[in-house]
């Protein structure tokens, strides 16, 4: 007869569960956006590497033309 715990271990299938928690990146994942995070995921789809590092230092292209220019 199939009574108790280790009848119902013997048909139950585990399974392994990960908990963990999600990085700081879940801002970008979904809207609302700042102008901030739309300036990085316009530059991130159009693949502007300045574009990137510029919204990530909250400059202005400009300010990063500068920048690169007096290198």
């Amino acid at each position: 007869s199939y009574h108790g715990k280790f009848s119902f271990e013997a048909f139950i299938h585990k399974k392994p569960v990960l908990y963990r928690a999600l990085a700081k990146d879940i801002d970008l994942r979904f809207p609302p956006y700042t102008k901030e995070q739309v300036k990085l995921l316009k530059a991130f789809i159009d693949g502007v590497v300045l574009g990137m590092i510029a919204s990530l230092l909250s400059l202005d292209w400009s300010t990063l033309r500068k920048l690169f220019r007096s290198l």
